[in-house]
């Protein structure tokens, strides 16, 4: 066996790494949206109104949290106090 390396093989670089990033983040957070949406209409019989105005407010609390607004943890801290929900 010889050690050299393979020359169709480029090493990652942090591009790589970061489209790889991105494509587990987004993959993770539409997983997520699926489950949640579904839950909502399957479990609590939401209709479509009430399911595309939970996205919409969905979308808008997500812009807030880009924006600096507000941010993740205090939202889950919330959660947590307010209703007994550990993320």
């Amino acid at each position: 066996m010889s050690n050299k390396p393979n020359p169709r093989k480029r090493p990652a670089n942090m591009a790589d790494v970061g489209r790889a990033t991105k494509k587990v983040r987004d993959e993770a957070i539409r997983y997520t949206s699926v489950i949640f949406l579904s839950t909502l209409c399957d479990k609590e019989q939401a209709d479509a109104e009430i399911i595309r105005r939970v996205w919409n407010e969905v979308n808008e609390l997500s812009d807030s949290i880009s924006q600096g607004y507000v941010s993740v943890s205090d939202l889950a801290d919330t959660l947590k106090k307010e209703y007994g929900i550990n993320i």
